[in-house]
């Protein structure tokens, strides 16, 4: 409908039947990508858009039996895909994917003009516990990243698992102020567009809203004060496409959570009609036609 050519490339095939090749030379770049092995070959010097998600690691071979073998042809495999990539026009390189960590996000926040919850990322218990009481208890919990083999949800603070800070000292966690207010907002970003949607989680047990399943959910008309400041935090993360969680407080003040690099939107233009879609077609065709 756009008129531009897309194709897709699952990078988990590489190193099953899917083949890559970098060349370098004085004359420029030489960037190849054969999917399946024996079809024809996409050269990614004529692409001029690139949209990344969830790059996971190659398919190492069977045959090869050593662990440390096993690590070090993943680790190979690695490097030329992300070279691949990074060598590429992207809507969000992948080296400014990986730099947004949480921490990064949340000391740079502010700077964008955002506010933030008070905020504690430890792996001292003592430290969360001073944390929890001066918060009085009205703390949230959560991880850094997530596993593959699960969701870890946001939850609140429970005085009963007060013992289980100990384990804080196998692996770091994120603890929060608790911001009470009437909803929870998902807004996806794609280059200086931001579309959000609503969860009236007020009423809801959860306070993670992903879970949050039986409240409405509609679209929601950002102000342009707090559009401009995700802007400007995308900038300084290097990034043109998130999916960013906000809270709305009681009073009405607009707070800064997470955002992640690699979110998911296609639930929320379901739920709300928003083009989010559309709007992703027309951003990479945009980049597309800048390169030529």
């Amino acid at each position: 409908m756009l008129g531009a050519h897309a194709a897709i490339v699952d990078w988990s095939a590489a190193g099953a039947g899917t083949v890559a090749s970098i060349g370098f030379c004085s004359g420029g770049l030489r960037r190849m990508i054969r999917v399946g092995g024996t079809a024809p070959a996409l050269d990614l010097a004529g692409v001029g858009a690139v949209w990344t998600r969830r790059v996971g690691p190659a398919t190492v071979s069977p045959s090869i039996l050593d662990t440390e073998q096993r690590r070090f042809a993943a680790a190979e495999w690695r490097d030329l895909l992300y070279g691949l990539l990074d060598c590429t026009s992207a809507v969000s390189p992948l080296a400014a994917q990986r730099g947004a960590t949480k921490p990064q996000q949340l000391a740079r926040a502010p700077l964008a003009g955002l506010a933030i919850p008070d905020t504690l990322i430890t792996s001292d218990p003592s430290e969360a516990a001073d944390f929890i009481d001066a918060h009085r208890g009205m703390v949230v919990h959560k991880a850094m990243n997530g596993p593959s083999d699960r969701l870890l949800e946001t939850c609140r603070w429970d005085e009963r698992h007060r013992a289980e800070l100990e384990r804080l000292r196998l692996g770091p966690t994120i603890f929060q102020e608790l911001i009470e207010g009437p909803r929870d907002l998902r807004v996806t970003v794609i280059g200086t567009t931001c579309f959000a949607a609503a969860v009236e989680s007020g009423s809801s047990r959860h306070v993670d809203s992903r879970l949050a399943l039986d409240v409405p959910v509609a679209a929601y008309d950002l102000p342009a004060s707090v559009r401009a400041s995700l802007v400007r935090l995308m900038t300084t993360l290097g990034l043109k496409f998130a999916t960013v969680d906000i809270k709305e407080s009681s009073d009405g003040t607009f707070y800064f959570l997470e955002l992640n690099p690699q979110g998911q939107f296609l639930y929320v233009e379901i739920l709300t009609g928003l083009p989010i879609a559309a709007a992703m077609a027309r951003y990479l065709t945009e980049l597309d036609a800048q390169s030529q």
